[in-house]
């Protein structure tokens, strides 16, 4: 069975064509001998602001947040109250490859991840797989399989029992019991990797 990445990004613009990716975060869930283990990676790399969003930018707290030394092309930054270790810009992409390479991208809107990732990785350098899983589509398609299901066994369902489109991925947390991110968290790469996986436990009834 493939690994499975939660997968967020941070970035300074809504398209990939314009603008870069700044911070990184996985949440790589392995699954050899049937015993799941979740390991967590972040990074931040220092990005050209020349044709930044200023929106994109605000979004992500990106002036609050952004603690790539001086001198570094980007950072190791996974460490709570740890220290930030510098890296090469290189090395960062060297090891998001090797972390995502045969995995399935779960995350909340991957497309947008996806495209960044491919920006920042270079052609050819995506070795994912090539259908990620997005969990507001997940949950949305596990209440239209519910209501059905209802209606098979003669029951009635409302307006309330089925989701409409477009897809609020904070609907849908909320539905499978799951609170979003709140000030703080929000927007930030691991805190939102962190709420994907959780969107998607609850789906999925959990690392198994």
């Amino acid at each position: 069975m493939a690994n499975i990445a939660f997968v967020d990004t941070e970035t300074t613009h809504l398209d990939a064509e314009i603008g870069e990716v700044w911070e990184v975060a996985i949440i790589l869930r392995e699954l050899d001998d049937n015993a799941p283990t979740d390991t967590e990676y972040v990074w931040q790399i220092r990005p050209n602001l020349a044709t930044a969003d200023p929106e994109s930018l605000k979004i992500g707290r990106y002036l609050e947040r952004f603690v790539v030394p001086t001198l570094a092309e980007a950072a190791w930054t996974g460490y709570d109250q740890g220290p930030i270790l510098p890296m090469r810009r290189k090395e960062v992409v060297a090891a998001v490859m090797d972390v995502l390479r045969g995995a399935v991208l779960v995350g909340s809107n991957p497309g947008f991840d996806d495209r960044f990732l491919r920006r920042f990785l270079g052609p050819g350098s995506a070795q994912w797989h090539y259908r990620p899983v997005d969990v507001a589509t997940l949950v949305a398609g596990s209440r239209f399989g519910l209501a059905n299901a209802i209606r098979a066994f003669g029951g009635k369902t409302g307006e309330a029992d089925v989701p409409t489109f477009p897809f609020s991925s904070r609907a849908m947390s909320r539905f499978v019991g799951v609170e979003p991110p709140g000030d703080g968290v929000a927007h930030t790469a691991l805190g939102d990797a962190r709420w994907v996986r959780d969107v998607f436990d609850a789906v999925t009834g959990g690392a198994r």
